[in-house]
């Protein structure tokens, strides 16, 4: 691994930086990285050190950081490609900070986001993981974030409620209890580590203040590739499900897998309700989720499929859907 391209501050002052943010990079091209980079020197909050694991990449990055000529860089590259989550797991090791703040290669970031974040888990010494919202670089859509803890791991029993490049925890929590992100996948790791977190009580929230710019690239998602990322979404939910007491089937996976997606057209009401009882049943003895807002999940699900199964028409217009029911009913609602 190549050493840090600059002089490390901390050893100069004595003093150890109170974030970290840690980065894992590869194949960025330049133009996005520097303004990543950019946004994340900018920081009102300027107590950080920033970590970049160089994942193999073929592109030459040294003289590009030089270039910044700021001590808070700190550049490692890697001898062989490895993953997304063994680089940030690098990165966290080698992490002096009292707070990680992931951050992604080609996100842009407003200045207050380490402020902001850091006084919030300086506030809240309960609370060990924190994200925040987010706007989309391509539309400009805020998608709504999940705040209260029990909702967040209601909403992880489906997938992760949490954008990982926004997130930010307390290293010394997730070092005692082992929580690093999965190496084995390069497909969801980020949600692998909270729902380990979730399992280990950590106690999680989200921000809804609009943090950073998430960078849409364009690119369509091959069969293959969907069909793997299918498959370890599904090896997740086993997981959560096993960890209730459950066994799943594959078919009950599969059905996981389309409530979360919405894919109401392969399934029934009756099948929804039934899945849903089985769980709920499940954690009155794992005690994992709260009870009720399960149920009220439950009923938000079978609401939803309703709404589908009496929908004879909708399209896409910008933000809003253009809707007809039945019985007839037209009106426009605001997407999700």
């Amino acid at each position: 691994m190549k050493e840090d391209l600059s002089t490390d501050s901390s050893s100069i002052s004595g003093q150890k930086s109170k974030i970290s943010a840690i980065m894992a990079l590869y194949n960025t091209p330049h133009e996005l990285l520097n303004a990543t980079v950019k946004s994340i020197l900018a920081q009102t909050f300027t107590d950080f050190e920033l970590i970049i694991i160089d994942d193999a990449s073929t592109i030459e990055y040294k003289d590009f950081f030089e270039k910044f000529s700021d001590n808070r860089i700190k550049y490692f590259k890697l001898e062989k490609n490895a993953g997304p989550g063994h680089a940030r797991n690098e990165g966290i090791r080698r992490a002096e900070g009292q707070y990680i703040a992931i951050v992604d290669s080609d996100d842009v970031y407003l200045p207050q986001r380490f402020g902001v974040q850091s006084d919030f888990l300086d506030k809240n010494s309960d609370i060990s993981l924190i994200s925040s919202a987010f706007k989309q670089s391509n539309n400009g859509k805020i998608p709504e974030v999940i705040e209260n803890h029990q909702d967040i791991k209601i909403f992880m029993l489906f997938n992760s409620a949490f954008a990982n490049p926004a997130v930010m925890f307390r290293k010394k929590v997730f070092i005692e209890k082992n929580l690093f992100y999965p190496e084995n996948i390069n497909f969801g790791e980020d949600y692998g580590l909270w729902l380990d977190a979730m399992f280990a009580e950590v106690k999680m929230a989200n921000l809804k203040d609009v943090l950073m710019v998430y960078t849409r690239r364009k690119g369509q998602l091959s069969k293959e590739k969907s069909d793997i990322q299918n498959s370890i979404l599904k090896d997740f939910y086993k997981k959560i499900l096993s960890n209730m007491g459950l066994n799943p089937l594959q078919e009950d996976l599969q059905l996981h897998y389309n409530i979360d997606i919405q894919k109401f057209d392969s399934i029934t009401s009756e099948q929804i309700q039934n899945w849903f009882d089985e769980i709920i049943q499940a954690n009155k003895n794992s005690k994992i989720f709260d009870e009720q807002k399960l149920i009220d999940k439950k009923d938000q699900t079978l609401n939803k499929f309703e709404n589908f199964k009496k929908r004879i028409l909708k399209i896409k217009i910008g933000q809003h859907n253009f809707c007809i029911n039945k019985p007839l009913k037209i009106y426009i609602e605001k997407r999700d």
